[in-house]
């Protein structure tokens, strides 16, 4: 989640009034515009905006990154102001011993530097289960005839009443999720669900994708009517 505040109170009391509609966070950065002794070694003082930050991210159930080297992430334009910690990272309790880097010569015009940080993220692999009908399969010709069959076996006389519509309307929605048990396929998409998809077809695409010549494409198409024969 980016934070941008303009005063010390703006974006710490909005989040902490949204905090329920919130998901889980692993990271929360950005221009806080909160200067606090914990984060910042030229404030002696944790104001009140400090704490409620400091309440707000162990609400989401977060910790402050350190900087691998401190130095300021606001470098004022204004002759007097001194420079100041006020852009901020947050990360998971799973991260805590994670640092990250403020990087003063990369702001160029910018009078923030940017902050970076690499987020440990676990590998998983994710699949997601479902149910089909291929197009033009014997299946679904079985699931239509079946639905036809059904559907006007059904009785529609009693539509003159709410309770004979939502029995009629029950019934059709009962018939169908059976029809649908029996004849759908079971499948798992992932991330390489297209089993003719290969390096070569891969290729041929990136080509085109680059040259937008005709003959690449012609190239494309032919490797991929290959691949799935």
């Amino acid at each position: 989640m980016n934070v941008y505040s303009d005063d010390l109170h703006t974006a710490v009391d909005f989040l902490s009034r949204e905090a329920l509609k919130i998901p889980n966070l692993l990271y929360m950065g950005g221009d806080f515009n909160i200067g606090d002794a914990e984060w910042d070694p030229s404030v002696l003082l944790h104001p009140a905006a400090g704490q409620s930050l400091r309440d707000l991210a162990d609400s989401y159930s977060l910790v402050c990154s350190l900087p691998a080297l401190p130095v300021p992430t606001h470098y004022s334009n204004i002759s007097g102001h001194a420079n100041s910690v006020i852009d901020l990272i947050f990360l998971g309790i799973n991260c805590a011993q994670v640092t990250h880097c403020i990087e003063p010569d990369l702001r160029q015009p910018s009078d923030h530097a940017p902050l970076i940080v690499d987020l440990p993220i676990t590998l998983e692999n994710i699949q997601v289960h479902g149910k089909v009908l291929k197009q033009n399969s014997e299946e679904k010709v079985a699931f239509l005839l079946s639905m036809s069959e059904g559907l006007s076996q059904l009785d529609f006389s009693a539509l003159d009443s709410v309770t004979g519509l939502d029995m009629l309307s029950k019934a059709i929605s009962g018939f169908f999720a059976d029809c649908w048990a029996t004849y759908a396929k079971r499948i798992t998409v992932i991330s390489h669900s297209k089993e003719w998809w290969n390096n070569e077809y891969r290729t041929t695409l990136e080509t085109y994708r680059q040259t937008g010549e005709w003959s690449d494409w012609s190239s494309f198409c032919s490797t991929t009517r290959q691949a799935k024969r």
